[in-house]
């Protein structure tokens, strides 16, 4: 059976990916903010109740989100 929280951690990372990239206005800056909190929860929960295999998956995913979270910025809307 596959770690439910590995992949709602991915799945979460992945959505606040796409908000970022499309966070153009003032509300989809606010959604991303929102979403980049949402990943940070899962991957949190996930590293919790992983296999050392999975938490060094996490740390790599984990690693490269907070990364482009934390270029990301207001500056950014155009």
């Amino acid at each position: 059976m596959a770690n439910q929280h590995f992949q709602q951690a991915r799945d979460a990372i992945q959505a606040a990916q796409a908000a970022m990239n499309a966070a153009h206005t003032p509300e989809a800056l606010d959604q991303a903010y929102a979403q980049i909190h949402r990943a940070k929860q899962a991957l949190s929960q996930a590293f919790a109740d992983s296999s050392m295999a999975e938490r060094e998956q996490l740390g790599q995913m984990q690693e490269e989100f907070y990364d482009a979270a934390e270029s990301f910025s207001p500056e950014d809307l155009q």
